[in-house]
């Protein structure tokens, strides 16, 4: 009897260590899968930055949106509210840099006006109908601070009248400083807040190199 309780007994041990043995296991073996999810963070983790660089006028019209955050700056067009003045608080806040040859409320009119303009102005198609997503990769790609964001329901040929139409000025990365459609005042965003929706988007960039000079 005594030998029979002394085998179970140095069974039970012996199934005690094994056990223990396999949880060691697996805990080393969850250790080192974590140890490798950590170390292999998607690139997609940090914030995108823009691969452009700023000319003197762009960092100009930059730091101008920038100090008019929290301004009401669609007034002087003669519009009941700030509701839809996103052109004209543009056009005030571009005033403050030294661009005075663009004034008007309509966002289409205003493009007119930048690509006409006595200062060079280039323009680059960043979604041109297609999708309902800005793909970031691709305006960070073109784009730089103090670049004049336009974006529109249909092709900017077409009217775009109201809100068919929107404005800002790129800030840092995918902030964006525009005109609120809902109080009027001049604010910083992220483009997905209020650009997303709308298929025809372009950037303008402004120099205050004459057209002809080298």
């Amino acid at each position: 009897m005594d030998k029979a309780n002394s085998s179970r007994a140095l069974i039970a041990k012996e199934l005690a260590r094994v056990s223990s043995a396999h949880a060691l296991t697996r805990i080393i073996q969850a250790i080192l899968l974590l140890l490798m999810l950590t170390s292999f963070q998607p690139a997609s983790a940090e914030k995108p930055k823009s691969a452009a660089t700023s000319t003197a006028l762009s960092k100009k019209i930059f730091q101008a949106a920038k100090a008019s955050v929290g301004k009401e700056m669609w007034k002087g067009y003669g519009l009941p509210n700030g509701k839809l003045g996103c052109a004209a608080a543009l056009c005030n806040v571009l005033k403050k840099a030294g661009v005075s040859s663009v004034r008007t409320p309509l966002v289409t009119a205003m493009r007119r006006q930048l690509l006409s303009s006595p200062t060079v102005c280039s323009e680059r198609i960043i979604r041109n109908g297609e999708g309902r997503d800005l793909n970031d990769k691709v305006l960070l790609k073109d784009c730089q601070p103090g670049d004049i964001l336009l974006a529109f329901e249909e092709p900017p040929s077409k009217l775009n009248g109201g809100t068919s139409a929107h404005c800002g000025i790129m800030g840092e990365a995918t902030q964006v400083y525009t005109n609120n459609w809902v109080d009027g005042i001049w604010t910083e965003v992220e483009i997905h807040q209020m650009f997303d929706y709308y298929p025809y988007i372009r950037l303008l960039r402004l120099s205050e190199k004459k057209i002809g000079a080298y």
